[in-house]
């Protein structure tokens, strides 16, 4: 009986606790249409829209806490999202208008996330409008901009930048209370900077939320690339399969690059010759290089290298932009390179065309 008692009780605080959001999508429904639910970040459950019809798509998410959402237009996401929403059980409505969808129904916080993005809306399009002055004085002057108007076009888009960072800030400071923060957390992580970062979430009400952990991996990763920061170790597979570990290469007696890259990377193509040409000159004064591959497929890995003629050693898991490598050291943009001393320490990190030679001389030379 006593068990018996325990399980009801255990099914009745779980039925308190879940909670059904039903998500209404309107406006311009043109194919392909927005019938997919996905969710921030590595928590990604695809759910297909319940009701399909010519003027209204209907969601019905349960779950047993708020969370935010992201109304897609593919199941892979390979397509712009149409608008994320906080599902917390109060009905939503998304109005999609001229391509873009919007929060016009919903609860205080999701009004509140709208009203937070139609105010950045307003300062991307002065950034247009801006664009739209400068593409004139380039027809009217070819490449030769006057630089009286150079310099004013530059120091009005700083304005905006700093307006619109700015912006981002507030809307985050003055939603301490509700779940809004996240998606500016999420979106702007890396702009916002570790400081600001770490200085909100200390009091934050909705620290604790599944959906913050990608903004703890950020700072993690961003305080694993700080000079003097010790290597992180992850495994992966070398171009044979074999298991292999970062710190079999890192902290054993050379300086050591690490260069994340991937064969679809145009500039990571790019800078290839620069890395080789370093790598030829400093290999025997005790200089190492390691790549970390984002490809997907083996088959691409293995002709880029051979073709750019690549004969440092290489590891990847073959997972693109989901590589826990990502992840773990916040790796956001490629190529993005990290060197290491001796000892498994960071000296540097973005070292890339002339800044790699630079350094790799003073330490050599």
């Amino acid at each position: 009986m006593t068990l018996l008692a325990a399980l009801c009780l255990a099914a009745c605080v779980e039925t308190k606790t879940r909670t059904t959001t039903e998500i209404t999508v309107v406006g311009d429904l043109s194919d392909p249409k927005p019938i997919y639910l996905n969710t921030f970040g590595r928590l990604s459950p695809i759910q297909q829209a319940q009701s399909i019809e010519d003027s209204i798509i209907t969601f019905e998410l349960d779950t047993t806490e708020a969370i935010f959402v992201v109304i897609d237009r593919s199941i892979d996401k390979s397509s712009p999202w149409v608008c994320s929403v906080i599902a917390d059980g109060t009905p939503v409505e998304v109005t999609i208008k001229d391509g873009v969808g919007e929060i016009t129904k919903g609860s205080e916080q999701n009004m509140k996330l709208a009203e937070g993005r139609n105010q950045l809306r307003i300062l991307d399009g002065r950034i247009d409008s801006l664009r739209g002055e400068y593409w004139k004085l380039r027809e009217k002057y070819g490449d030769e901009l006057p630089k009286v108007a150079k310099a004013n076009l530059d120091k009005r888009r700083d304005d905006i930048d700093a307006e619109i960072m700015a912006t981002k800030k507030q809307a985050i400071l003055d939603n301490a209370d509700n779940l809004v923060p996240i998606y500016f957390l999420c979106k702007n992580a890396n702009d916002l900077g570790v400081e600001f970062l770490e200085s909100f979430i200390a009091d934050y009400k909705y620290k604790d939320h599944k959906q913050m952990d990608y903004i703890y991996s950020v700072i993690n990763g961003e305080k694993l690339k700080k000079e003097g920061a010790k290597v992180a170790d992850f495994v992966a597979k070398d171009m044979n399969g074999k298991e292999c570990h970062l710190t079999d290469y890192v902290g054993k007696g050379k300086y050591v690059l690490v260069d994340f890259w991937a064969s679809w990377c145009g500039p990571c193509r790019a800078e290839i010759p620069n890395i080789k040409a370093n790598y030829e000159k400093y290999k025997e004064k005790g200089f190492e290089v390691v790549g970390v591959s984002l490809d997907y497929k083996q088959e691409d890995w293995e002709k880029c290298v051979q073709e750019m003629g690549i004969t440092w050693p290489q590891m990847s898991d073959l997972k693109g932009w989901q590589s826990d490598v990502c992840w773990l050291y916040n790796v956001y943009g490629i190529p993005m390179t990290l060197l290491y001393d001796p000892e498994g320490k960071v000296v540097s990190y973005w070292l890339t065309g002339e800044a790699l030679g630079q350094k790799l001389a003073e330490i050599f030379e």
